[in-house]
């Protein structure tokens, strides 16, 4: 059984226990499995509220399957589009944190986003706002992205 049957098998057996009707696929892209759950009424049921059921879905099945498969796979849930969803909502969150920091003239830091939120904000700031950077301070539940002009980041450096 290759990697994606063994995932898809996985999947399956913890979505059984949650849902009735589901379909599944499962599909790889540059390392990432992506892991596409279709589902009418339940949807809901698979995401969670903020999202923290899939995310704790999502580890759980990366748990089972470094245990199958005796090492780390990287694996990515959506249901319904979700995840696209959820990409717009932070980019624009993203957007208007930037017009902050160059309104303010400080920077602007932002917790509680999974290591997910956080990678999709820095992305959309390092590709729209060549004038802003983007980085992670802390560690677990108190890391949070710090995004600021490129200026004072520099300053802040030479000090």
């Amino acid at each position: 059984m290759d990697k994606i049957d063994t995932i898809k098998t996985e999947a399956e057996g913890l979505l059984n226990k949650m849902i009735e009707k589901f379909e599944l696929e499962v599909s790889e892209e540059e390392g990432i499995f992506h892991v596409v759950i279709k589902t009418e009424e339940e949807a809901p049921t698979v995401i969670g509220r903020h999202g923290e059921t899939i995310r704790s879905l999502q580890k759980i099945l990366e748990v089972i399957l470094y245990k199958k498969l005796g090492e780390p796979v990287d694996i990515l849930i959506n249901v319904n589009d979700y995840r696209e969803k959820q990409k717009e909502r932070l980019e624009e969150i993203a957007e208007n944190i930037a017009q902050r920091v160059k309104t303010e003239q400080k920077e602007v830091p932002l917790r509680n986003f999974s290591s997910y939120e956080r990678r999709v904000i820095h992305e959309y700031i390092s590709h729209k706002h060549e004038d802003l950077t983007s980085y992670s301070v802390g560690e677990g539940r108190e890391r949070q992205l710090i995004v600021n002009l490129k200026e004072k980041q520099e300053e802040a450096k030479e000090e």
